[in-house]
């Protein structure tokens, strides 16, 4: 009896050690993965492979690289290899014996995620209809893992979101949701991604990073997008993903020398595997030179992006600032060949829309000096210089002059700098006295006025009227960028309903 209890104690010892071993081996492939050090990422999972034939993981995470470099380059051939690797990693799962909870559970969780990789890479195909048949399944399968063990937090992660995605989808294609029952929920999908990210475990840094993403794009909290993504960076600090969301935070936040710093860092690794990251940091380095008005620089910056972009997106909006970069240099011949290919960006984007709407008037007059006017106060608060900039505003509206869009424009960045001063009776006032200003057909103006007015009548505690004026912005049909001003509106009504509740 002893003796078969020390060959059990032997057995069960063995298996727990390399179980233990396999876990390290990956872990340290994960961590090598995240930190985009995919050679010897890509080489240990192999070999975890290699020693654990009928372990799925180390399939699993050859198929996320792949699926990671897809999204990258958009290069096809990225698909095939995440395919291969998502097909082995499924037919091992499907071989696992499910009647006991925990092996069912194991299960579950990892082929919803195989679903939700697969819907992700579909989506990115624009094949909306594949994409949804397996968000469809990937929600089947992670909603029976929370019912079996509500407290497996990973599962939560494609539950949050597909809800907040599929909130997100345009009107045209939601009868597409709505026909196979996909019902969303955006505060749903937001408290799942959060749980996920707070007590995940295997894909917690995942949900960390969508996380600061929903922070940076949607619910505007710039400041919770900056705290994930700092911890993120400092996790991984070659993560060139992490390091360009955290630029894009930095500079949001103003604090451009940051955002240069981290920019500068992205574009001299000469990646190859993620030019998408490359091209979008010479934008962003472009745009951040053009606010410092340093138009060579600038120039620089924007044509690297058209240079080693992977689509056509912010290509009109690059191609615009090109043309107004020459034309403040005195070469108006130059810049008009960049004016008539404002039109090449994407017809999604809030950026290539406006691009597309002020290049053709660029094209038939030069650069008003209105318009000069503007932009030099707007550069002045993007670089924090608030009192050269109020001394312009104070100028323009002092003038004994007719009403015009500029005297417009003027008061609501006084209401804007007014914001940041928290001088809130004060911004309230000139968002009043813009809409005073504004012509009847200024959609963008009037939309922008609202929004600050709702802002500094929600920090006076008066939400009643907030919400008047969020409920007029949302009745106006066009107006420039506005998906960001929505979903800042989005974000103040949040805040105003939390105060209510």
């Amino acid at each position: 009896m002893r003796k078969n209890l020390v060959i059990f104690f032997i057995i069960f010892l063995s298996t727990y050690l390399n179980s233990q071993t396999a876990d390290k081996v990956l872990q340290s492939a994960i961590g090598k993965f995240y930190n985009f050090n995919f050679s010897k990422a890509s080489a240990e999972l192999d070999l975890f492979s290699r020693k654990h034939p009928n372990d799925h993981r180390g399939f699993y995470y050859k198929s996320v690289m792949n699926l990671w470099f897809f999204l990258g380059t958009l290069d096809n051939s990225y698909r095939d290899s995440f395919e291969v690797y998502s097909n082995k990693a499924a037919s091992i799962l499907e071989k696992i014996d499910d009647e006991k909870e925990p092996e069912r559970v194991k299960k579950l969780f990892w082929l919803g995620m195989i679903d939700y990789n697969n819907s992700v890479i579909s989506a990115r195909s624009n094949d909306f209809a594949s994409a949804l048949v397996s968000t469809t399944s990937m929600k089947k399968r992670l909603g029976e893992v929370v019912k079996l063990n509500p407290d497996f937090y990973d599962a939560y992660l494609g539950l949050g979101l597909s809800n907040f995605a599929f909130a997100e989808v345009p009107a045209a294609l939601k009868w597409a949701a709505n026909l196979v029952g996909f019902d969303s929920d955006k505060e749903v999908g937001l408290s799942y991604i959060q749980l996920a990210a707070e007590k995940g475990n295997i894909l917690k840094t995942d949900a960390q990073f969508y996380l600061s993403q929903i922070y940076s794009r949607t619910i505007i909290d710039y400041s919770e997008a900056e705290k994930i993504l700092s911890r993120l960076v400092k996790s991984y600090p070659k993560n060139l993903l992490f390091n360009y969301s955290f630029a894009w935070i930095k500079y949001e936040l103003n604090d451009l020398n940051a955002a240069e710093k981290l920019l500068r860092n992205i574009v001299s690794s000469n990646d190859s595997l993620f030019p998408f990251i490359i091209s979008n940091s010479h934008l962003l380095l472009g745009n951040l030179f053009f606010t410092k008005e340093l138009y060579d620089s600038a120039l620089v910056h924007y044509n690297l992006f058209r240079d080693k972009r992977v689509n056509n997106d912010y290509l009109g909006f690059a191609n615009l600032r090109t043309g107004i970069c020459l034309e403040l240099i005195g070469n108006r011949k130059q810049a008009l060949k960049f004016y008539e290919k404002s039109d090449e960006g994407s017809k999604d984007i809030d950026e290539d829309i406006y691009a597309e709407k002020i290049g053709k008037i660029f094209l038939q007059k030069p650069i008003s000096e209105e318009f000069k006017t503007i932009q030099q106060i707007r550069n002045f608060i993007k670089l924090k210089n608030y009192k050269e900039a109020e001394e312009i505003l104070n100028q323009i509206i002092s003038r004994k002059e007719p009403s015009t869009n500029l005297k417009a424009n003027a008061y609501l960045l006084l209401s804007e700098l007014n914001l940041i001063k928290k001088k809130y009776e004060d911004a309230y006032e000139y968002a009043l006295l813009a809409q005073q200003n504004i012509d009847e057909k200024e959609n963008s103006l009037a939309a922008n006025s609202y929004y600050l007015a709702a802002e500094a009548l929600f920090n006076l505690k008066r939400n009643s009227e907030a919400i008047n004026y969020l409920n007029k912005l949302e009745n106006i049909d066009e107006f420039d960028f506005q998906t960001v001003l929505k979903n800042k509106a989005y974000t103040l009504l949040r805040k105003i309903n939390r105060q209510t509740d």
